[in-house]
């Protein structure tokens, strides 16, 4: 199951049609090679398990004698043992326990870095689609500009305008095609650095086509979702494994038993026949460990208690971090959107003002100098809700990051 939560995106390599922000997050996931070295880490700690519940190896002795032992039935010329010894009871298990919450806490941090690298995708996304949006309304603008110099020229033609008027308009025009240019400039490094941050190999073309509309704030509930953090449960994964390493270190320091066999290879008498003449022995043994220096022992569950001492105060400091930037980034969020909740109010009003003005210059040719510093308000409002909008979204992504949302 985790495999195939690790294994998303099946979109191919060279992408070029057009890409929704949600496609690109799931590229981004499949390519990122710090994301794959994480999920590699927590493979590898899911095998250390197996170690760890294994029994020692098996010992065993070969002995020579090269000058025989006589016994009553004969020289002794080898011996074989073989021993397997065994831990305390429970040793193993609790060692397993510990490294299988550890594995879960390093899937924790590959979750972590999963959800940091949707944030940062998100972050790089939002700014390309504020400036192609804000291409779009330059551009619309620099055609009422222009309709507004054919009208402005067309009064004049007639003798009911002045040439100011048409000059005005020029200047307007110049200034909307070099601040159109310069946007257009600026889309390729944002557009590289979002192709670099998704981690395509190759220079692929990027669509904004995402609408992007206001997040109802009064949705969320901060309690709940901070709780979701996977650097919590990592910590609290961790703090669990320090009390199985805690009683591992205690188990260790009790005795261990080992049983094996002995058999010793006895050549027979020549100087007389006697019953079992020659009969090899076998004989079964019993030994115990003897862990009498008990400071390594001692040590040991010291180390791990002082563990989950540390990692219960770095999750008390996680909480508040947590909190402090939840609070952060909800505030963020809600003044953006009154900020752009605003600019659509100002632009509404003026929109109303600019159609007055333009009723009036073609009545009596009135106010072409106000026409021309309404219409560059109005788009100055619509640039600050596009600025408001990516705030708000960039702000949204921060909350999303803290609470373990995935988009």
């Amino acid at each position: 199951m985790r495999t195939l939560l690790f294994i998303l995106g099946t979109l191919p390599a060279l992408v070029l049609r057009a890409q929704s922000l949600d496609e690109h997050l799931e590229r981004a996931i499949e390519l990122n090679p710090g994301l794959q070295a994480r999920y590699a880490e927590f493979e590898a700690a899911l095998v250390r398990s197996a170690q760890v519940r294994g029994l020692p190896d098996p010992t065993l002795s070969i002995g020579y004698f090269i000058s025989p032992v006589e016994t009553r039935v004969g020289p002794q010329r080898a011996r074989f043992s073989l021993t397997q010894m065994f831990p305390w009871f429970g040793t193993l298990g609790a060692q397993a326990e510990a490294t299988d919450l550890l594995a879960e806490a390093r899937y924790q941090a590959f979750l972590e870095a999963r959800n940091e690298l949707v944030y940062k995708v998100r972050m790089a996304y939002y700014p390309l689609h504020e400036l192609d949006r804000a291409v779009e309304l330059e551009r619309a603008d620099l055609e009422i500009l222009r309709s507004h110099q054919d009208l402005a020229l067309a009064r004049f033609e007639s003798g009911k305008g002045r040439m100011v008027d048409v000059l005005r308009t020029e200047l307007a025009i110049n200034e909307a095609e070099v601040d159109i240019a310069l946007l257009e400039e600026r889309r390729e490094p944002l557009r590289v650095a979002f192709v670099r941050t998704v981690g395509y190999a190759e220079d692929v073309p990027v669509s904004t086509r995402d609408s992007l509309g206001l997040v109802d704030l009064s949705l969320l509930r901060p309690a709940d979702s901070l709780a979701m953090d996977p650097r919590l449960h990592e910590l609290d994964l961790r703090m669990d494994a320090a009390l199985s390493q805690a009683e591992a270190a205690r188990r260790m320091g009790a005795p261990r038993m080992g049983i094996g066999i002995d058999y010793v290879v006895v050549d027979e008498r020549t100087d007389m026949d006697l019953p079992d003449n020659g009969r090899d022995v076998i004989m079964p043994m019993f030994s115990v460990s003897l862990p009498i220096y008990r400071s390594k022992y001692r040590s040991g569950v010291e180390e791990a208690e002082a563990l989950q001492r540390s990692y219960e105060l770095l999750r008390v400091q996680r909480g508040n971090d947590l909190a402090a930037a939840y609070e952060t980034a909800r505030y963020e969020a809600y003044k953006a959107a009154r900020m752009a909740q605003l600019m659509d109010a100002q632009v509404a009003v003026n929109e109303r003002i600019l159609e007055l003005l333009l009723a009036a210059y073609s009545g009596n040719g009135s106010d072409f100098e106000e026409v021309l510093r309404t219409q560059q308000q109005l788009l100055r409002q619509r640039l600050m809700r596009l600025s408001a909008l990516r705030e708000h979204h960039a702000a949204i992504a921060r909350i999303d990051l803290l609470t373990a949302k995935r988009p």
